[in-house]
């Protein structure tokens, strides 16, 4: 087992890829009485048209699959796995996204019992026609409440307004059509290619030996699977936005506004940064024009523009950057006419930058105290660069004012999408 120390820090993290190619990552902190682990396979919204190396032809499934399988997991033949954990006093729960369905157990003992049985009942597969009927209408009510839910529809609805072809312009579980589709023979088509260990991985974080996890694993190593190579169809997605501007009603007090920034990655290309680079540089631009310390933020509050901050939200797919700046606003023309403003006229200066570059390093080195955000980073981490970056520390010593100046004048350049949420008219 390979322990690395993440440079600039006190803190290490265990590494192994089982022959079976499920990678475990080990991060301890015997300052937690806690230990969270995380279960998770590279599936996510987005894989409906796929193919193994074995396949002659892509395998097409309908929209919100993914969502759908991890749903139905929470059954076994013998019961709930809930009713397991329950018995434990264990905190378990799961979720979606566009990359990834990750299985979660969060708890202080039992740490042999409640691993052992993660693995077992993401590896088990029960799935019946009529597990699959009954799960379908649970899951046609969580979408009418996502879509009942003002803060979940500009999220997804302003994703839907950005994209035209990638599928994150649809919800995570799919509509209600999607799901009606979804077919035993799907489930299963999705879980035997997804479901393997060469395309999932373990994180566990906080009060835990990383030998005692590596041997539970390699107790259950044997186990057969079928490791092909998954083929994802390309998607070649546009420059342009799907639209440019909508506005909707729905039942709020105040407007909700959120303009979307679809950055080609492409415009970089000259510049030659690694992602983790370029990330980093949007990242911090974007917090000193906008986050909580930002001119624009304080003038916009101080003047009753909006009602309190500007959120932002980031979406990275292989070709773009996409950066959401959402807020409540009465005023949403001068809120928009306002960021578009400091936007067209980035000014960032090297006091600036440095300023930030010391709090994105206390932040990091923090952010190791809370086993619930460093286990998720270490898993954004394998989802956008396929490894864990032992080496974030200098990267923000990589921060110069000459690149923040480059890239800047291309943020000038970008297609734009805007929702905007009302109030029903009286």
């Amino acid at each position: 087992m390979e322990k690395i120390n993440i440079k600039n820090t006190n803190e290490y993290l265990y590494y192994h890829k089982l022959n079976n190619g499920l990678e475990l990552y080990v991060l301890p902190n015997t300052n937690q009485e806690n230990y969270y682990i995380t279960y998770s396979t590279k599936f996510g919204s987005v894989d409906t048209e796929f193919k193994t190396n074995n396949d002659t032809k892509y395998n097409i499934v309908p929209s919100g699959i993914a969502h759908y399988i991890e749903h139905l997991k929470f059954n076994l033949e013998n019961g709930s796995v809930f009713d397991y954990y329950s018995k434990l006093g264990s905190s378990i729960n799961a979720y979606t996204s566009y990359d990834v369905t990750c299985y979660e157990v969060f708890s202080s003992t039992n740490f042999k019992e409640n691993f052992e049985y993660l693995l077992d009942y993401v590896e088990t597969p029960y799935f019946t026609k009529e597990l699959i009927n009954s799960e379908r209408d649970i899951i046609k009510e969580e979408i009418n409440m996502y879509k009942n839910d003002p803060n979940t529809e500009l999220a997804y609805k302003s994703l839907e307004n950005v994209f035209v072809k990638d599928l994150r312009n649809k919800l995570i579980s799919g509509d209600i059509e999607d799901i009606k589709k979804i077919t035993l023979d799907d489930i299963l088509t999705c879980y035997n290619t997804f479901y393997n260990p060469d395309n999932m991985f373990v994180i566990i974080t906080g009060n835990v030996n990383p030998y005692e996890a590596l041997a539970i694993l390699e107790e259950k190593e044997n186990k057969e699977y079928n490791n092909n190579e998954i083929i994802r169809k390309k998607i070649i997605e546009p420059i342009k936005v799907n639209k440019e501007y909508e506005e909707i009603e729905m039942n709020v007090e105040t407007n909700k506004v959120c303009i979307n920034l679809k950055i080609p990655k492409k415009n970089f290309k000259k510049l030659s940064l690694k992602d983790e680079l370029l990330y980093l540089y949007i990242d911090t631009i974007f917090n000193i024009l906008y986050g909580v310390t930002s001119d624009i933020q304080d003038k916009l509050i101080n003047n009753s523009v909006i009602n309190d901050g500007i959120i932002i939200n980031k979406t990275y797919t292989k070709d773009y950057i996409v950066v959401s700046l959402s807020t409540d606003t009465d005023y949403p023309v001068m809120f928009i006419n306002m960021v578009k403003d400091t936007l067209n006229n980035i000014n960032i200066n090297n006091e600036e930058l440095e300023r930030k570059i010391k709090v994105l390093k206390s932040n990091y080195l923090l952010h190791f105290d809370n086993i619930e955000t460093v286990n998720n980073n270490i898993q954004d981490n394998i989802l956008m660069y396929d490894k864990y970056l032992y080496n974030e520390m200098d990267l923000y010593d990589k921060l110069n004012i000459n690149t923040i100046k480059e890239i800047s004048k291309s943020l000038k350049k970008i297609q734009e999408s805007i929702l905007v949420i009302k109030p029903f008219k009286k």
